[in-house]
């Protein structure tokens, strides 16, 4: 039984109608400081502790008037599922998802339990108790929520995992036959002790007699050892520890290794011990068939960058094992991979309201040669998810666009650039897909494209060029985006980046002659860099900009223009013809 869909309302800062959070097999929670993203790990464990008493500060704005709802839907239901939650009476059909439950807890005074509610599909109205009969029944068959945060203290970390390992060793110990050998030599040994320390304890206790004789006349002090009851697994004292060796280097607890080592040797650690059935929540012990959740709050925390991609492939290969989902919340662009099948990007803000909000990446559909096209780019540039995180995202062909853009947002200091991002997207052929990512996110953003020319030669024949037949992938997207009530823009230079700006193609390498433009000492006076002084304004303010364009006739228009004033070398290149 998987969890698909979280629901909550009036749950700490997230208020009504409240959001629902769509779950796949790894779910990535971004989104400023304060919005939320932790709100959503503590509702999925209030909804997991079964109805277990909220405080105050749990109900949104304080109010104890306004009840608290965490409901949850689940799918991929086994037989078994089926057989203790009451059969296929609560089973109902998704239009998503598919065959579901659902499930929710709802907790109207502070303090006090929450109930339990079912959908009932034949009534179709929440009926109070309902699937499984007895709360146990649906805790036993729902996700283990395993949550670490960054905050958590060191040493607890440690005596959480020794605790663990050494219940782990006492189980193994009480299944073996030869506990009761390993019992009786303790036993001789422990007598051998006792007799080599009686001397000592005869004088001390002598001592002792004689002082309380004084007051007390007559009366003697004696100790009477016992040796009580040898058992193996008690040989694991509280000061047992972790010990980690690095490759070359000393022995050190883990206690006191690093931060980053600490948090990444616990994680793995619970996962590991899950898996072989050594885990515990509470006093009980999870059966390792039994699905569950890893929370994990800002994996990057204390981590070196590429210690973070670590971090990340092992998340995302821990997401994909059959008895795992993990929802990890993150400030680190690494951490995000878009291509990825069967992955959740959830951005947490706030509306123009003050109240949480999620926008989600779930009902994006890439196809093969996209999540190809997003996989080079991540290798390439892991940064360039950092759209996720900005206000408003520009997004560029390649390097050369990134750094002009960079130098002369920086050099304006105009405050409309903060929370601006620039994105090289490595090739017009992606700007398309991140576009339709953005879309979904609801974001504000602008595309800087070439125009390209509508033909190229192959062989001495005239083809159409691909990268031409990309202007219309865009123009898609900026109208998707318009529909959805989003701003977004394009801006196109014809016939390129350099001819547009410098007049003609930069030779060589072309980020550095970029770099030597902009590093001129007449930056700031020459003629044939205006334009490239004004590009700044051009996204900052695209609405203005003579080079935005809305549809494809709108470029036509342009293009036809620019090849008959500039006279380019292959005229042919440029003729536009029906299928263009």
């Amino acid at each position: 039984m998987r969890l698909r869909e979280l629901q909550i309302e009036n749950f700490g800062c997230i208020g009504s109608p409240g959001y629902t959070v769509e779950i796949d097999n790894i779910v990535v929670l971004i989104g400023a400081n304060n919005v939320g993203k932790s709100t959503v790990f503590d509702a999925y464990e209030a909804f997991a502790s079964i109805g277990a008493p909220l405080s105050i500060e749990q109900f949104h704005n304080l109010d104890p008037e306004v009840a608290v709802e965490v409901r949850a839907k689940f799918t991929d239901l086994t037989e078994e599922d089926k057989s203790v939650l009451g059969g296929e009476k609560w089973v109902f059909e998704d239009q998503v998802l598919g065959p579901a439950i659902h499930v929710k807890f709802r907790w109207s005074v502070p303090e006090e339990r929450g109930k339990k509610y079912s959908w009932d599909p034949a009534s179709e109205d929440w009926i109070l108790g309902g699937v499984g009969g007895w709360d146990t029944l649906i805790k036993s068959r729902i996700p283990v929520p395993m949550r670490v945060r960054p905050s958590d203290d060191a040493s607890d970390t440690e005596d959480k995992i020794v605790e663990i390992l050494t219940s782990a060793v006492k189980e193994s110990f009480k299944a073996r036959e030869k506990t009761n050998d390993i019992e009786a030599k303790l036993r001789d040994l422990s007598e051998e002790l006792c007799q080599a320390f009686l001397p000592e304890v005869d004088r001390v206790t002598g001592l002792v007699s004689e002082k309380l004789a004084s007051v007390f006349a007559g009366h003697k002090v004696e100790f009477q050892a016992d040796l009580g009851e040898v058992k193996p697994e008690k040989i694991f004292g509280a000061g047992s520890k972790v010990i980690v060796t690095p490759p070359a280097g000393q022995s050190i607890a883990l206690g006191r290794q690093g931060a980053g080592m600490q948090r990444t040797f616990f994680w793995t650690a619970l996962g590991t011990l899950a898996e072989v059935g050594h885990y515990k929540s509470g006093k009980a012990r999870i059966d390792p068939e039994r699905p569950r959740i890893l929370l994990m709050e800002e994996p990057e925390a204390f981590l070196h960058p590429p210690m973070i991609r670590s971090a990340r492939e092992s998340l995302y290969a821990l997401a994909e094992t059959e008895t795992w989902q993990v929802i990890a919340s993150t400030h680190s662009p690494i951490f995000i991979d878009v291509a990825k099948p069967h992955t959740t990007i959830v951005r947490v803000d706030r509306d123009e309201g003050g109240s949480s909000r999620v926008l989600s990446t779930e009902r994006i559909s890439f196809t093969e040669d996209e999540r190809k096209n997003l996989t080079m780019v991540r290798l390439c540039n892991p940064l360039v998810c950092e759209f996720f995180f900005a206000d408003r995202a520009v997004l560029v062909e390649g390097e050369t666009e990134s750094i002009a853009l960079a130098f002369l947002l920086n050099r304006s200091g105009d405050a409309r650039s903060q929370g601006l991002a620039v994105v090289n997207c490595i090739g017009k052929g992606n700007l398309p897909t991140f576009a339709r990512i953005l879309n979904q996110f609801g974001m504000s953003y602008c595309l800087i494209h070439d125009s390209d020319a509508p033909r190229s030669r192959r062989k001495g024949s005239l083809i159409r060029n691909g990268m031409w037949t990309i202007n219309q992938r865009i123009a898609d997207a900026i109208a998707e985006c318009a529909a959805n009530g989003g701003d977004a823009h394009s801006i196109c230079h014809v016939p390129d980046f350099e001819g547009y700006y410098f007049g003609t193609s930069l030779s060589g390498d072309k980020p550095t002659a970029c770099q030597e433009q902009l590093a001129r000492d007449d930056f700031d006076t020459a003629d044939e860099l205006s334009k490239l002084r004004a590009l700044a304004e051009t996204v900052l303010d695209p609405r203005a900009s003579p080079m935005r364009w809305d549809t494809l006739d709108q470029l036509k228009s342009r293009v036809e223009a620019w090849a008959i004033e500039a006279q380019p070398d292959d005229p042919e290149l440029w003729q536009l013809s029906d299928d263009a």
